[in-house]
């Protein structure tokens, strides 16, 4: 069962970049500040389904999209390879595919917990080298099962400047059989985030800074002590006038995952 479940996990990730087009963002995450014991290597591999791809209130695709992805974690680091592929697209957007790989670090302190991490985003799909990267430090303080958080990047290689940054208030709550995360956030992005990420190379000047309301969660539930599923969604409302013509300012995208944790 677990070499069948591997296999078709490990499948579903490789064989997706068959999919490729042009790319667009990636996903957004708050980290997990429930870990397991740091002195052994946890490999987790995932696959799941969605109904939309969203990135900070950005819609790429929207109809199937099969995002797998594997999970290195050691000592406290942690090595992410995810990749979006574009099924089935029913709004006329450009069908997308990406890998984007992070690395990062968990540091706990008491009750805060931090996270640096660098992104790379990666278009396979393009005819040159299309990469760019994203620095940012999440940054949480927790009492119990709650805990407030800021979680701020900047793009340091094709938008140098461009920087999003989310703060709001989370629930983590774990037990041996399942994991339920709930977050909401205000996040913004300056002019050159703007200009990069949602105008591209249109002569558009926007004329305020660009502002989201971020609510998104999920339920891991164990199925035994290495599969499980979890269904999540990640809702936004983008609440400047100035971008209703240029994105839906209210967005919603459900996927369900099944995976595997070694």
């Amino acid at each position: 069962m677990k070499t069948l479940l591997i296999s078709a996990i490990a499948f579903t990730f490789f064989t997706s970049i068959v999919f490729a087009q042009e790319g667009g963002g990636s996903q957004t995450v708050v980290p997990d500040v429930i870990e397991p014991d740091s002195s052994v290597l946890t490999v987790t591999v995932e696959s799941g389904f969605t109904n939309s791809y969203l990135w900070r209130g950005i819609e790429f695709n929207h109809g199937l999209i099969l995002q797998p992805s594997v999970n290195f974690e050691y000592e406290g680091f942690t090595l992410n390879i995810w990749n979006s592929s574009t099924i089935i697209e029913s709004n006329e957007n450009a069908v997308s595919q990406e890998i984007d790989y992070s690395i990062s670090d968990a540091i706990e302190t008491g009750n805060f917990y931090f996270e640096p991490a660098l992104m790379f985003y990666t278009y396979p799909s393009k005819n040159s080298i299309s990469v760019t990267g994203e620095a940012s430090l999440f940054a949480g303080y927790y009492l119990g099962d709650y805990g407030i958080y800021i979680n701020p990047s900047s793009d340091f290689l094709l938008n140098v400047g461009g920087v999003f940054s989310e703060q709001g208030f989370t629930y983590d709550h774990e037990t041996d059989k399942s994991h339920i995360v709930l977050n909401a956030g205000y996040g913004t992005g300056n002019k050159k985030f703007v200009d990069y990420n949602i105008f591209g190379d249109e002569s558009v000047t926007p004329h305020s800074t660009y502002k989201l309301i971020d609510i998104n969660g999920y339920m891991k539930k164990n199925l035994n002590e290495t599969v499980f599923i979890k269904p999540s969604f990640n809702y936004f409302r983008i609440i400047n006038p100035d971008y209703k013509n240029s994105l839906n300012t209210n967005q919603l995208s459900i996927a369900v995952s099944i995976g595997a944790e070694f």
